[in-house]
């Protein structure tokens, strides 16, 4: 079982996760690898490889369905800070059958911690009202950004190029978000833009 607090969970499982772990913590200055934990059922060796990378020896596995409670418990759920939902490559079963599980994990985790922030990944939109309704704060809708950005490029826009670069970990150009300051409610951007 975990101690931690303030961390950041990542339920789920992508071929590159070894990459998408270093995404993660580029993007997330923050946090520090031994604050990050996998739930996942992925095989020793994977695991292994991943921990062979010096940047990330220090990541947290706990082999498990991230579905069942118990799992959630032995991450220390409730004093996480944020927890991702993945659309799981290491199910076997159809489209339906991975988002279910991802609707099933925010249910569950919500139900565990009301305050936490939740990400999930969906393979297909029809699921995103159950996610809606399961009051999950971020939802990626991964196969329909990836059909638009095509589609976009397509059009000889170059959509896709800026896209690109405001997605991208490593890019000097990013968008952020903050909190406005409470004086400025009511006052017009120019001003807030000024400030």
């Amino acid at each position: 079982d975990l101690n931690l607090k303030n961390h950041f969970i990542i339920c789920g499982w992508k071929r590159d996760m070894g990459q998408f772990l270093h995404d993660i913590l580029n993007k997330n200055k923050s946090y520090i690898a031994s604050e990050l934990v996998m739930i996942n059922t992925a095989s020793v060796d994977e695991i292994d490889n991943i921990k062979s990378d010096k940047d990330l020896e220090h990541v947290n596995y706990i082999h498990g369905d991230f579905i069942d409670e118990k799992v959630l418990h032995r991450a220390n759920l409730k004093d996480a800070k944020r927890v991702l939902v993945l659309a799981d490559r290491l199910v076997q079963g159809s489209v339906q059958e991975v988002d279910s599980r991802t609707v099933m994990a925010i249910i569950t985790i919500k139900s565990i911690s009301k305050s936490v922030y939740t990400a999930a990944e969906l393979l297909d939109s029809k699921f995103k009202n159950y996610l809606t309704f399961s009051n999950c704060d971020e939802i990626i809708l991964s196969s329909e950004y990836n059909r638009s950005l095509i589609a976009n490029a397509s059009s000889g826009s170059g959509i896709s190029h800026v896209v690109s670069e405001l997605l991208s970990v490593t890019a000097d150009v990013s968008i952020d978000t903050y909190e406005i300051p409470s004086k400025f409610i009511g006052k017009s951007y120019d001003e807030l833009f000024n400030h």
